[in-house]
């Protein structure tokens, strides 16, 4: 697989954003769950809840083109009580961590964007101001090879062109294709805590888990941050661009975002700090570089497409009951995207602190609070496998 013109890439790319912006998007197509952290929170009801008396939600209108000749779903109001339980789950987020943010689209509008804590610069974090997401970054690492893919750059069911991306490997490694990265199903070493060592970039690291073949978990589902750093190496060869600014002119650029950015770029002052050093996460590239604010991942979601799920799906994306996204669990930095209601509803929650202790723990908070204020409670989000 050789490295188109950019020429091309970059048109193909175009196409892709202009047909791909729309918030009507279908639900995965997945067979089973993985498994989830338990929350330490108490649950809401699954009834209406009650009136709230928690602060106020600023309520914002995000605008999203579409090309499509589909009908949206019809608008309905919020329950009367407004996101009662929303709200209760950010304020115990935010008191028990130096800083939270929260953001709520629905059919196209954001309904409640909140946060806590303050930016480097000292300024109050908003719902924009990026934070650490760690491995949610992974979604948004296989969004762009969806775009990709749509934009006929990357084939998911062709090898991995190891040699284009300039990576030694085993020769074992020749038939490993760009699918069973994003599904962790091949054989890439696990590594665990290498992974926070920091010094190099994830290019540089990639090789040292490449000189042997394949495990023998090739073919069943394995979690390993490999698979998005090679990911993320991939979009670099194929769009000519750091992963940074690829991922801006993919996701972002479309919906007229900005703020996007790595952590091997260091921080800016209008991010909300990371307190354990950036550079400790400089190996994960497109499995956990990502710092990029809860109103952008929701948005970015609320834009995905059917199109984007014939590449997006299980086990490479995590399931419940309430519908699909991913987690993102670092020391001292946890997040939450996730899609309900098969794209008419989307949450993002980061922390910048320590609980819960992992990103389930997060959606295991927000996602049935949203679901029981909009009337569709369904209990404790279940993703571990039948």
């Amino acid at each position: 697989m050789s490295r188109p013109p950019l020429a091309l890439v970059l048109g193909a790319l175009l196409i892709v954003s202009a047909c791909g912006s729309r918030s009507d998007a279908g639900t995965a197509s997945t067979t089973e769950p993985v498994a989830s952290t338990a929350a330490s929170t108490t649950l809401p009801p699954t009834t209406a809840p009650p009136p709230s008396t928690t602060t106020s939600t600023t309520t914002t209108t995000t605008t999203t083109s579409t090309t499509t000749t589909t009908t949206a779903p019809p608008v309905e109001p919020l329950p009367d009580a407004g996101l009662a339980f929303s709200n209760l789950a950010f304020d115990e987020l935010a008191r028990q961590n130096p800083a939270a943010a929260m953001t709520v689209i629905r059919d196209g509008r954001t309904v409640l964007s909140r946060a806590s804590g303050t930016t480097i610069d000292g300024a109050p974090a908003t719902s924009d101001s990026p934070m650490v997401v760690a491995s949610v970054s992974k979604l948004l690492t296989a969004l762009m090879i969806a775009r990709l893919a749509q934009g006929d750059i990357v084939d998911v069911n062709a090898p991995v062109p190891w040699a284009d991306m300039s990576i030694a490997t085993h020769p074992d490694w020749v038939g490993v294709t760009v699918r069973e990265l994003l599904d962790h199903t091949s054989g890439m070493p696990v590594a665990r805590s290498s992974w926070f060592d920091g010094g190099i970039d994830c290019g540089t690291f990639l090789p040292s888990l490449l000189d042997q073949p394949p495990t023998a978990t090739r073919g069943r589902w394995t979690y390993s941050n490999g698979n998005y750093c090679a990911l993320g190496v991939l979009i670099g060869n194929l769009t000519w661009l750091p992963l940074g600014q690829a991922a801006q002119a993919i996701l972002f650029d479309p919906l007229e975002l900005t703020g996007v950015h790595l952590t091997t770029d260091g921080q800016l002052p209008t991010d909300v700090g990371y307190p354990l050093g950036v550079e400790r996460l400089s190996r994960l590239g497109g499995a956990g570089t990502f710092l990029v604010s809860t109103d952008d991942v929701a948005a970015v979601l609320a834009n995905v497409t059917p199109a984007d799920l014939d590449v997006l799906r299980f086990p490479g994306l995590l399931i419940d009951q309430y519908g699909w996204g991913h987690t993102g669990s670092v020391d001292s930095a946890v997040s939450c995207a996730w899609v309900l209601e098969g794209g008419r509803t989307v949450v993002s929650a980061t922390v910048a602190g320590k609980s819960p202790g992992t990103g389930g723990g997060v959606c295991d908070r927000v996602v049935p609070a949203v679901a029981a204020d909009l009337g569709f409670g369904q209990g404790r989000p279940d993703r571990s496998p039948p």
